[in-house]
Order: structure tokens, then C-alpha cells, then sequence
């Protein structure tokens, strides 16, 4: 059976993952995210019980939680979720997302490899 271009290139896709480690709370979290062009689902691992209950809440976006931090579920649920105001998961998250949907070039992220915040004095 023959398959569709489409069909090839959704064989072919490959997640958009994002690592976290920060340092300040010793936890690590490796964010997964794939969109099938409607919703982007995400998945997370981490060691934080915090974390795990943010993901476990987290789990499919639409794409206008992309778009509007004030209403968006990424960062609805890490409230819900308690997680802290400086935990930067929710951003990596909305990354994590933004590149899986082409608002962010993947091979530009790649190319670059890593956002830093980086504590001077």
C-alpha cells in the first residue's frame, strides 16, 4: 500500500523535545511536544512532584493557549499546580510548543541549543 506525502511526512516527524535543568531547585525535566497541526500534546518527565502533577494537568494544548499567556493552559495549570513564580518549566513548556508549531524555527533552536538565565552579581 502506497502512502500519501502527507502520510511519509507525519511518519517522519520527530517530537520537539526541550530540556530543563535547573540548578536552583536540583530537578531536571524533559519536555516532549507534538502537534498534529490542530492541538499539541505534551508530555513530561521530571523528578519534581510538582512537575508531574503540572504534566498529568497539562496534557493537550489548542493552539490559542499558544498565544495568549493570560489565558493559556500552560501557564492556568502551572498555577493550579503551585507551581513557584520563578519555576521556568512553563516557559520551556511554551517553547517546547512554539517549535513544534513552526513559530519558532526548530533548526534555529537547535542552532542556538540553549536559553540561559544567568545570574551576574
Amino acid at each position: 500500500m502506497l502512502q500519501t506525502a502527507e502520510e511519509r511526512t507525519e511518519v517522519m516527524k520527530m517530537p520537539t523535545k526541550v530540556i530543563v535543568d535547573s540548578k536552583l531547585c536540583g530537578f531536571k525535566t524533559v519536555v516532549t511536544a507534538v502537534s498534529d497541526g490542530q492541538s499539541t500534546k505534551v508530555k513530561l518527565d521530571s523528578g519534581c512532584p510538582k512537575i508531574k502533577k503540572y504534566g498529568e494537568n497539562l496534557s493537550e494544548l489548542s493552539k490559542d493557549d499558544l498565544y495568549r499567556a493570560e489565558t493559556s493552559q500552560i501557564f492556568l495549570r502551572a498555577r493550579e499546580s503551585r507551581l513557584t513564580p520563578t519555576c521556568v518549566v512553563p516557559v520551556a513548556v511554551m517553547n517546547a510548543c512554539w517549535v513544534e508549531n513552526q513559530l519558532i524555527s526548530k533548526s534555529l533552536a537547535l542552532s542556538n541549543k540553549e536559553l540561559k538565565i544567568i545570574f551576574d552579581e
